[in-house]
């Protein structure tokens, strides 16, 4: 009997041996299958979620616009000059916006000034008198039906010449005489806000206003 126990005695301390050798594997002896969760949880944490890297580079390309306003006609010259060298040479645009406006309520303009005659007399025919044909520039052969001084009352000239039966005029915003103007600014480029403050120094009355940029 004593062998007997002897021989129990041996085989569980083999037992012990085994189970305490497998705890203290070294990590390298980790089975394959388990592997793949370590290395995810390691990317989570050296990388941003992609909503964190979207709002990353959204950010990085935002762009900034900025009002240009107090120049003189004689600095809003030299000025203008010097934003086109600005352009020239960094991502940036800018737009010439007088300070005051009017609202051309107008007709597009026809293929012809025989065309554009053809249509005056319909809307002649159609109760519509004091319209015109604009002859000459930008608007030429287009149908002037009007300029007001605000939105409101251009909005309700065009309901008006709708009603009598004249449908595809629009508003269009036209300098006022003699008005002065300003420059909108837009840019995606930091180092250009530095650039236009170092050219604004020359023109102490002028200032340069940050400003929401419209959709483009």
């Amino acid at each position: 009997m004593k062998w007997v126990a002897l021989l129990l005695l041996l085989l569980n301390l083999a037992l012990a041996a085994f189970f305490l050798g497998r705890d203290v594997l070294p990590a390298s002896a980790v089975p394959a299958e388990r592997a793949p969760l370590n290395v995810e949880r390691m990317s989570l944490r050296g990388q941003g979620s992609p909503s964190t890297q979207n709002a990353a580079s959204a950010a990085a390309s935002e762009a900034f616009c900025v009002e240009w306003r107090g120049l003189s006609r004689d600095e809003f010259a030299r000025a203008r000059e010097q934003l086109k060298n600005v352009v020239s040479e960094r991502v940036m645009s800018f737009a010439e916006i007088p300070v005051n406006t009017r609202y051309w309520v107008i007709f597009p303009p026809l293929p012809s000034a025989e065309s554009a005659g053809l249509k005056l007399s319909e809307f002649n025919a159609a109760g519509l008198r004091d319209a015109f044909v604009v002859s000459d520039g930008a608007w030429q052969n287009a149908i002037s039906l009007g300029l007001y001084n605000n939105d409101e009352a251009a909005r309700r000239r065009v309901r008006e010449v709708e009603s009598q039966g004249v449908i595809g005029a629009r508003i269009e915003q036209q300098p006022m005489e003699d008005t002065d103007f300003y420059f909108v600014i837009r840019s995606e480029d930091g180092d250009t806000l530095k650039n236009l403050n170092e050219i604004r120094n020359a023109y102490p009355n002028s200032r340069l206003t940050r400003v929401a940029c419209q959709a483009p």
